[in-house]
């Protein structure tokens, strides 16, 4: 790991805004950085999310990838999981990450759509929306909003709204528990998000 942790957000159109949004607001807040990657076949760096919101990239996936980054972050959405499935460079960044023992965390649609179908994942605990559940074959459905499967280094998380409990465990994998914990004393934790301090 690198002395300054580092994600790799992957975007492409029809990504889903809330998931954005709580990505680049937490990981930054505990030391963590972003480099925010278009997936886009044309090398654009404004992509629009899900709702029709514009965000601005950092460079195109071809120009960061081979930086030394912890994470490899894929985030939820139809269209957007389908760019994903058919970029060449996304498969070779999901090779390289797990060939260097590195993370992948993958987000709803994500997780049915592509993470299921990549070899190197087959027989992962994973979780990922309920009622996309059945559309698993390869990989094991888990009741949680997030999962952590450390055999393949792959992170999972459920839906939007379970962004933030993605988040803190993406701070706890690469700084501690108790930076994870120290992200909730400015935030009002609902019951049911871990808040690392038990």
């Amino acid at each position: 790991m690198s002395a300054t942790p580092s994600v790799l957000l992957c975007l492409a159109h029809g990504n889903d805004a809330i998931e954005i949004t709580t990505f680049l607001s937490l990981l930054p807040r505990a030391g963590i950085q972003v480099t925010v990657a278009s997936v886009e076949g044309d090398s654009t760096l404004a992509v629009r999310s899900a709702e029709g919101l514009t965000f601005q990239a950092d460079r195109p996936l071809c120009q960061a990838v081979d930086n030394a980054h912890d994470v490899l972050l894929l985030l939820g959405g139809r269209k957007s999981s389908q760019t994903y499935v058919e970029s060449d460079l996304v498969i070779e960044s999901i090779a390289q990450f797990t060939a260097s023992q590195r993370y992948v965390a993958a987000m709803s649609h994500v997780v049915p759509g592509l993470i299921d179908k990549v070899d190197r994942f087959r027989g992962a605990n994973v979780t990922c929306l309920p009622q996309q559940k059945a559309l698993l074959q390869h990989t094991q459905w888990q009741e949680r909003r997030v999962v952590v499967d450390p055999r393949y280094h792959l992170l999972s998380g459920q839906g939007p709204l379970c962004a933030t409990d993605m988040a803190l465990k993406i701070i706890e994998l690469l700084k501690e528990k108790e930076d994870a914990h120290a992200i909730t004393h400015d935030l009002a934790i609902p019951i049911g998000i871990y808040n690392y301090q038990e």
